[in-house]
Protein backbone atom coordinates (compact mmCIF):
# COMPACT_ATOMS: atom_id res chain seq x y z
CA UNK A 1 0.00 0.00 0.00
CA UNK A 2 1.20 3.50 -0.81
CA UNK A 3 2.84 5.28 2.10
CA UNK A 4 1.17 8.39 3.42
CA UNK A 5 2.96 11.55 2.36
CA UNK A 6 5.28 12.27 5.26
CA UNK A 7 8.59 10.90 3.99
CA UNK A 8 11.35 13.43 3.22
CA UNK A 9 11.12 14.77 -0.32
CA UNK A 10 14.23 15.02 -2.46
CA UNK A 11 13.36 18.50 -3.78
CA UNK A 12 14.42 21.69 -2.04
CA UNK A 13 11.54 23.67 -0.44
CA UNK A 14 12.62 26.77 -2.35
CA UNK A 15 12.12 24.92 -5.64
CA UNK A 16 8.64 23.85 -4.60
CA UNK A 17 7.68 27.36 -3.54
CA UNK A 18 8.99 28.82 -6.79
CA UNK A 19 6.57 26.60 -8.70
CA UNK A 20 3.59 27.49 -6.52
CA UNK A 21 3.18 31.10 -7.60
CA UNK A 22 1.41 34.02 -5.89
CA UNK A 23 -1.97 33.51 -4.22
CA UNK A 24 -5.17 35.44 -4.88
CA UNK A 25 -5.84 38.53 -2.76
CA UNK A 26 -9.16 37.36 -1.25
CA UNK A 27 -8.75 36.13 2.36
CA UNK A 28 -5.00 36.32 1.97
CA UNK A 29 -4.04 34.80 5.33
CA UNK A 30 -6.43 31.89 4.75
CA UNK A 31 -5.12 31.41 1.23
CA UNK A 32 -1.47 31.38 2.32
CA UNK A 33 -2.16 28.99 5.20
CA UNK A 34 -4.18 26.69 2.92
CA UNK A 35 -1.49 26.75 0.24
CA UNK A 36 1.34 25.86 2.61
CA UNK A 37 -0.83 23.33 4.44
CA UNK A 38 -1.57 21.55 1.17
CA UNK A 39 2.12 21.41 0.26
CA UNK A 40 3.01 20.00 3.70
CA UNK A 41 0.24 17.40 3.81
CA UNK A 42 0.98 16.29 0.25
CA UNK A 43 4.63 15.73 1.23
CA UNK A 44 6.06 18.31 -1.15
CA UNK A 45 7.32 20.25 1.86
CA UNK A 46 8.74 17.34 3.81
CA UNK A 47 8.84 16.86 7.57
CA UNK A 48 12.17 18.08 8.92
CA UNK A 49 12.87 20.50 6.07
CA UNK A 50 13.42 24.16 6.86
CA UNK A 51 11.29 26.74 5.12
CA UNK A 52 13.02 29.62 3.31
CA UNK A 53 13.42 32.92 5.13
CA UNK A 54 10.41 35.17 5.67
CA UNK A 55 11.68 37.46 2.92
CA UNK A 56 12.03 34.64 0.38
CA UNK A 57 8.75 33.03 1.38
CA UNK A 58 6.75 36.25 1.26
CA UNK A 59 8.18 37.10 -2.17
CA UNK A 60 7.43 33.59 -3.49
CA UNK A 61 3.81 33.79 -2.31
CA UNK A 62 3.31 37.44 -3.21
CA UNK A 63 2.31 38.58 0.28
CA UNK A 64 3.77 40.81 2.97
CA UNK A 65 5.54 39.49 6.05
CA UNK A 66 2.70 40.25 8.46
CA UNK A 67 0.35 38.11 6.36
CA UNK A 68 2.95 35.35 6.16
CA UNK A 69 3.51 35.37 9.93
CA UNK A 70 -0.24 35.11 10.58
CA UNK A 71 -0.47 32.16 8.19
CA UNK A 72 2.52 30.43 9.79
CA UNK A 73 0.99 30.96 13.23
CA UNK A 74 -2.10 29.07 12.06
CA UNK A 75 0.02 26.23 10.73
CA UNK A 76 1.93 26.09 14.02
CA UNK A 77 -1.36 25.87 15.93
CA UNK A 78 -2.30 22.92 13.69
CA UNK A 79 0.99 21.20 14.53
CA UNK A 80 2.28 21.41 10.96
CA UNK A 81 5.29 23.70 11.51
CA UNK A 82 7.50 24.77 14.40
CA UNK A 83 9.02 28.23 14.62
CA UNK A 84 12.02 29.01 16.82
CA UNK A 85 13.47 32.47 17.24
CA UNK A 86 16.74 32.67 15.40
CA UNK A 87 16.31 29.25 13.78
CA UNK A 88 13.50 29.87 11.32
CA UNK A 89 10.49 27.69 10.60
CA UNK A 90 10.67 23.93 10.18
CA UNK A 91 8.09 21.56 8.76
CA UNK A 92 6.81 19.24 11.50
CA UNK A 93 5.69 15.63 11.22
CA UNK A 94 1.90 15.89 11.19
CA UNK A 95 1.64 12.27 12.36
CA UNK A 96 3.47 13.17 15.57
CA UNK A 97 2.09 16.65 16.27
CA UNK A 98 -1.30 17.12 14.62
CA UNK A 99 -4.63 16.06 16.08
CA UNK A 100 -7.62 14.32 14.54
CA UNK A 101 -8.57 17.57 12.83
CA UNK A 102 -5.72 16.88 10.39
CA UNK A 103 -7.54 13.84 9.01
CA UNK A 104 -9.91 15.71 6.66
CA UNK A 105 -7.09 18.10 5.73
CA UNK A 106 -4.79 15.25 4.71
CA UNK A 107 -7.59 13.51 2.80
CA UNK A 108 -8.27 16.76 0.98
CA UNK A 109 -4.67 16.87 -0.22
CA UNK A 110 -4.93 13.42 -1.83
CA UNK A 111 -6.79 12.07 -4.84
CA UNK A 112 -9.93 10.10 -4.00
CA UNK A 113 -9.40 6.38 -4.47
CA UNK A 114 -5.61 6.33 -4.31
CA UNK A 115 -4.12 3.93 -1.73
CA UNK A 116 -3.12 6.61 0.79
CA UNK A 117 -6.61 8.17 0.59
CA UNK A 118 -8.20 4.76 1.14
CA UNK A 119 -5.93 4.13 4.12
CA UNK A 120 -7.07 7.38 5.71
CA UNK A 121 -10.71 6.65 4.91
CA UNK A 122 -10.43 3.24 6.54
CA UNK A 123 -8.78 4.85 9.58
CA UNK A 124 -11.64 7.35 9.83
CA UNK A 125 -14.26 4.60 9.69
CA UNK A 126 -12.41 2.61 12.35
CA UNK A 127 -12.22 5.64 14.66
CA UNK A 128 -15.93 6.24 14.15
CA UNK A 129 -16.75 2.62 15.06
CA UNK A 130 -14.63 2.76 18.20
CA UNK A 131 -16.07 6.10 19.30
CA UNK A 132 -19.69 5.12 18.63
CA UNK A 133 -19.47 1.66 20.18
CA UNK A 134 -17.74 2.86 23.34
CA UNK A 135 -20.15 5.78 23.64
CA UNK A 136 -23.20 3.54 23.36
CA UNK A 137 -21.69 1.16 25.94
CA UNK A 138 -21.24 3.97 28.47
CA UNK A 139 -24.60 5.53 27.61
CA UNK A 140 -26.33 2.20 28.26
CA UNK A 141 -25.11 2.41 31.87
CA UNK A 142 -25.22 6.16 32.50
CA UNK A 143 -28.16 7.55 30.51
CA UNK A 144 -31.15 9.38 31.91
CA UNK A 145 -34.66 9.60 30.51
CA UNK A 146 -33.83 13.15 29.38
CA UNK A 147 -31.01 11.68 27.27
CA UNK A 148 -33.42 9.21 25.67
CA UNK A 149 -35.85 12.00 24.83
CA UNK A 150 -33.05 14.06 23.28
CA UNK A 151 -32.00 11.13 21.12
CA UNK A 152 -35.58 10.47 20.02
CA UNK A 153 -36.13 14.12 19.10
CA UNK A 154 -33.04 14.22 16.87
CA UNK A 155 -33.96 10.88 15.29
CA UNK A 156 -37.41 12.27 14.42
CA UNK A 157 -35.85 15.44 12.96
CA UNK A 158 -33.68 13.33 10.65
CA UNK A 159 -36.84 12.39 8.70
CA UNK A 160 -37.04 15.99 7.49
CA UNK A 161 -33.44 16.02 6.22
CA UNK A 162 -33.55 13.12 3.77
CA UNK A 163 -33.41 15.46 0.76
CA UNK A 164 -30.09 17.03 1.81
CA UNK A 165 -27.08 14.77 2.55
CA UNK A 166 -25.10 17.54 4.26
CA UNK A 167 -28.03 18.51 6.50
CA UNK A 168 -28.54 14.81 7.26
CA UNK A 169 -24.84 14.49 8.17
CA UNK A 170 -25.09 17.45 10.53
CA UNK A 171 -28.14 15.83 12.13
CA UNK A 172 -26.16 12.62 12.49
CA UNK A 173 -23.43 14.55 14.30
CA UNK A 174 -26.07 16.06 16.60
CA UNK A 175 -27.34 12.56 17.38
CA UNK A 176 -23.80 11.37 18.10
CA UNK A 177 -23.21 14.36 20.36
CA UNK A 178 -26.40 13.59 22.32
CA UNK A 179 -25.26 9.96 22.59
CA UNK A 180 -21.84 11.00 23.88
CA UNK A 181 -23.41 13.35 26.40
CA UNK A 182 -25.51 10.45 27.61
CA UNK A 183 -22.22 8.57 27.97
CA UNK A 184 -20.89 11.36 30.20
CA UNK A 185 -17.45 11.54 28.58
CA UNK A 186 -16.11 15.00 27.69
CA UNK A 187 -13.07 13.52 25.95
CA UNK A 188 -15.31 11.69 23.47
CA UNK A 189 -17.13 14.93 22.72
CA UNK A 190 -13.85 16.69 21.94
CA UNK A 191 -12.93 13.86 19.56
CA UNK A 192 -16.31 14.27 17.89
CA UNK A 193 -15.50 17.93 17.28
CA UNK A 194 -12.80 16.82 14.84
CA UNK A 195 -15.45 15.06 12.75
CA UNK A 196 -17.94 17.93 13.03
CA UNK A 197 -16.11 19.87 10.32
CA UNK A 198 -16.38 17.11 7.71
CA UNK A 199 -19.61 18.41 6.09
CA UNK A 200 -17.92 21.75 5.39
CA UNK A 201 -14.42 20.47 4.58
CA UNK A 202 -15.35 17.29 2.67
CA UNK A 203 -18.89 17.84 1.29
CA UNK A 204 -18.46 15.42 -1.62
CA UNK A 205 -17.22 12.62 0.63
CA UNK A 206 -19.98 13.27 3.18
CA UNK A 207 -22.64 13.15 0.47
CA UNK A 208 -21.19 9.85 -0.68
CA UNK A 209 -21.06 8.41 2.85
CA UNK A 210 -24.75 9.26 3.39
CA UNK A 211 -25.97 7.92 0.07
CA UNK A 212 -28.67 5.69 1.64
CA UNK A 213 -30.29 8.00 4.12
CA UNK A 214 -33.70 6.29 4.07
CA UNK A 215 -32.11 3.06 5.25
CA UNK A 216 -30.45 4.89 8.15
CA UNK A 217 -33.65 6.01 9.84
CA UNK A 218 -34.38 2.65 11.46
CA UNK A 219 -30.82 2.57 12.77
CA UNK A 220 -31.49 5.44 15.17
CA UNK A 221 -34.28 3.56 16.89
CA UNK A 222 -32.06 0.51 17.21
CA UNK A 223 -29.31 2.56 18.87
CA UNK A 224 -31.81 4.05 21.30
CA UNK A 225 -32.95 0.52 22.15
CA UNK A 226 -29.33 -0.46 22.82
CA UNK A 227 -28.95 2.48 25.21
CA UNK A 228 -32.22 1.63 26.99
CA UNK A 229 -31.17 -2.01 27.36
CA UNK A 230 -28.74 -1.07 30.14
CA UNK A 231 -26.26 -3.73 28.96
CA UNK A 232 -23.08 -1.88 28.01
CA UNK A 233 -21.14 -4.93 26.86
CA UNK A 234 -23.88 -6.19 24.53
CA UNK A 235 -24.48 -2.67 23.23
CA UNK A 236 -20.79 -2.21 22.41
CA UNK A 237 -20.45 -5.50 20.53
CA UNK A 238 -23.73 -5.14 18.67
CA UNK A 239 -23.05 -1.64 17.41
CA UNK A 240 -19.43 -2.35 16.49
CA UNK A 241 -20.42 -5.33 14.38
CA UNK A 242 -23.33 -3.51 12.78
CA UNK A 243 -21.15 -0.53 11.81
CA UNK A 244 -18.45 -2.86 10.44
CA UNK A 245 -21.05 -4.50 8.20
CA UNK A 246 -22.37 -1.11 7.07
CA UNK A 247 -18.87 0.20 6.34
CA UNK A 248 -17.92 -2.89 4.33
CA UNK A 249 -21.12 -2.58 2.30
CA UNK A 250 -20.37 1.09 1.55
CA UNK A 251 -16.78 0.36 0.50
CA UNK A 252 -17.96 -2.40 -1.80
CA UNK A 253 -20.80 -0.29 -3.20
CA UNK A 254 -18.38 2.50 -4.13
CA UNK A 255 -15.71 0.28 -5.60
CA UNK A 256 -13.15 0.65 -2.82
CA UNK A 257 -12.30 -3.03 -2.74
CA UNK A 258 -8.72 -2.36 -1.65
CA UNK A 259 -9.90 -1.04 1.72
CA UNK A 260 -12.28 -3.88 2.54
CA UNK A 261 -9.61 -6.39 3.62
CA UNK A 262 -8.07 -3.91 6.06
CA UNK A 263 -11.51 -2.95 7.31
CA UNK A 264 -12.48 -6.56 7.99
CA UNK A 265 -9.20 -7.29 9.76
CA UNK A 266 -10.17 -4.87 12.52
CA UNK A 267 -13.78 -6.01 12.78
CA UNK A 268 -15.10 -8.95 14.82
CA UNK A 269 -15.01 -12.24 12.90
CA UNK A 270 -18.46 -13.43 13.78
CA UNK A 271 -21.20 -11.60 11.89
CA UNK A 272 -24.53 -10.76 13.46
CA UNK A 273 -27.91 -11.15 11.80
CA UNK A 274 -29.45 -7.78 12.55
CA UNK A 275 -29.01 -5.13 15.17
CA UNK A 276 -32.68 -5.43 16.10
CA UNK A 277 -32.36 -9.12 16.90
CA UNK A 278 -29.43 -8.48 19.21
CA UNK A 279 -31.33 -5.73 20.96
CA UNK A 280 -34.29 -8.01 21.68
CA UNK A 281 -31.97 -10.69 23.08
CA UNK A 282 -29.98 -8.28 25.27
CA UNK A 283 -31.06 -8.43 28.93
CA UNK A 284 -32.71 -5.26 30.17
CA UNK A 285 -31.67 -3.90 33.52
CA UNK A 286 -34.12 -1.97 35.61
CA UNK A 287 -33.14 1.61 36.34
CA UNK A 288 -33.70 3.18 39.71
Amino acid sequence: MKKLPNAPAPSDPSDTLAAIGPVARSSVVDAVADRLRGEILAGRLAAGSRLPSERELSLALGVNRLTLRAALARLEAMGLVTTRHGSGTEVASWRERAGLEALPMVMGSLQEGEPAWLELLTSMLEVRRILASEAVALAAVRHTEEDIEALRAIADEQKTRLHDPLAFARGELAFQRALIRAAGNVGFELILNSFARFPEEQPALVASLYDRRDDSLAFYGAIIDLVRSGDGRAARTTLQMALATIDDAWLKRHGHQAAIAANKAAAPRKQDKTIKERVTRAPRKSRR
